[in-house]
């Protein structure tokens, strides 16, 4: 465990050659189903212009061997994992997996590793996104975890999106530490004011969007319809006029001379319906 001013205590690797790595948990591994999987697909890697075929995960010996073979290697053990310092070792478990070993678990999330330790702690993978190509498509979103057990997310930033028909919307920064991007948020039809009905499956396509403390603002939001409510498993998820906001596993992102565009992303979740009924929408402004 780290103690960060950005992101409170969070996970890293305790001892070994990845001592301080940052470990991370992915929005699409849910009710025993990795969405971090071991199939080969293509996204870029190491930079827009480099799509690359790759797999999600793998062993956590491609890491150390600066293997670019998975995005994200999982972090594994040898016998029963040990709690550090401040971790809590009733939620530290292990799930087998083939071809990589003993992943480690952590409150029922697996644990990956992305980027080395950095001074002062910038992990680059929090709320990372890769959804579709040009980006990875795991379809799913990226988070530090909490001794707690709960996802770290820091303290979110919205911001104006543009769509690409030059629509305004509300947007959350997402990839900060390394190429921020107005993302896209959705409301959901089904919640009630500051509730989300959004779970399971659902959440799984449609990824709260989490924050530690009241949300950053850009661009001349109005600051009296942000907030955020805590959840039934004790997360801050940001609201708009009291309604919870969702990124969606399948948001379209853009390149422009080569670089990711960060003004915005495709909007391409609007009227799509949830598992159970309901439906999201953008939230546009003026």
């Amino acid at each position: 465990m780290v103690s960060t001013s950005a992101y409170g205590a969070v996970l890293v690797v305790g001892s070994g050659v990845l001592a301080g790595y940052p470990l991370y948990a992915f929005s699409g591994d849910a009710d025993g189903r990795p969405g971090c999987g071991t199939n080969l697909k293509s996204g870029f890697d190491l930079g827009p212009e480099a799509t690359v075929p790759l797999t999600c995960t793998g062993p956590e010996s491609d890491l150390v061997k600066g293997n670019a073979t998975d995005d994200w290697p999982a972090f594994t053990t040898v016998g029963a994992p040990v709690a550090g310092r401040g971790v809590n070792g009733r939620l530290l478990a292990t799930v087998r997996r083939r071809g990589i070993g003993d992943q480690v678990t952590y409150g029922g999330h697996p644990l990956y590793l992305f980027d080395p330790v950095s001074r002062p702690f910038d992990p680059e993978g929090e709320d990372y996104m890769e959804t579709v190509k040009p980006l990875a498509p795991w379809h799913g979103y990226w988070f530090l975890v909490s001794p707690s057990g709960q996802l770290a997310p820091g303290r979110t930033t919205l911001e104006v999106g543009v769509l690409p028909d030059g629509r305004r919307v509300l947007a959350a920064e997402t990839d900060p530490n390394v190429s921020p991007i107005a993302t896209t948020v959705y409301t959901y039809s089904r919640d009630r004011t500051g509730v989300s009905s959004c779970a399971g499956a659902c959440a799984v396509e449609w990824i709260p969007v989490l924050t530690s403390r009241t949300p950053l603002l850009r661009g001349g939001l109005d600051a009296s319809a942000i907030g955020a409510v805590r959840q039934p498993d004790g997360s801050l998820q940001v609201t708009y006029g009291g309604r919870p906001l969702y990124f969606y596993s399948r948001e379209r992102v853009f390149l422009r001379s080569g670089h990711l565009l960060g003004s915005g992303t495709a909007g391409n979740g609007n009227g799509m319906t949830a598992p159970q009924g309901g439906t999201f929408r953008f939230v546009p402004l003026g």
